[in-house]
């Protein structure tokens, strides 16, 4: 962590952090205006998440990650510009999406190179599980979308079989959006990159 992200957690965490421990949110209040809400899990050094929130104005972001050098990188580029349509959380994102985010309220989720856990005894370890889709179709809104990015072609399999029992998810057509720092590095190494994207349907 350098010197810079970590003044920049020290000194402006106040203004675009929040804690699991001020439970649930009214994020309509949170950013002081209603917009549709995009959380992305996992946003590493947060390049990519910045200038989504720049470009879309109009749009309120959530990111989720607990490595603090991302989390103090981000705040850089945000204090920079002022931006204050993206707020941060440095915790674990399935307690967070539970305990903090209220139902039927995301507009949209993202989830940007998630570790494949490649290994058969990690798999245990993977975010995207019947589980998660079942949490995930808590919190969307009915017509909110899912966007799954790898370059793990077996974690890609694993989890359009997962949508695939799901009768309440339609596959649509990937959206235009950033390319991360790691997506560049993947493609100059020749590594494919597979996307899947759904749409809410149907709330039970």
């Amino acid at each position: 962590m350098t010197a810079a992200q970590e003044r920049a957690l020290e000194d402006h965490w106040d203004i675009y952090g929040l804690g699991i421990g001020e439970g649930e949110q009214d994020f309509d209040q949170v950013f002081e205006v209603v917009r549709p809400i995009i959380l992305e899990i996992g946003f590493g050094m947060g390049e990519s998440l910045y200038k989504q929130a720049l470009k879309d104005p109009d749009t309120n972001f959530i990111g989720i990650d607990v490595h603090l050098p991302g989390i103090g990188n981000l705040i850089q580029l945000l204090e920079r510009t002022k931006t204050k349509n993206l707020k941060i959380y440095g915790e674990d994102a399935i307690e967070i999406m539970k305990t903090a985010i209220k139902d039927s309220v995301l507009s949209g989720v993202q989830l940007l190179f998630p570790d494949p856990w490649p290994k058969k005894k990690h798999h245990k370890r993977r975010l995207v599980t019947k589980d998660f889709i079942e949490l995930l179709s808590q919190k969307l809104r009915k017509g909110g979308t899912f966007l799954v990015v790898t370059d793990s072609f077996p974690y890609y399999e694993v989890i359009q079989d997962l949508f695939s029992l799901r009768s309440d998810f339609a596959k649509i057509a990937s959206p235009t959006r950033e390319e991360t720092k790691y997506e560049r590095r993947g493609k100059a190494l020749g590594n494919e990159i597979h996307e899947l994207y759904f749409r809410l349907d149907q709330k039970h």
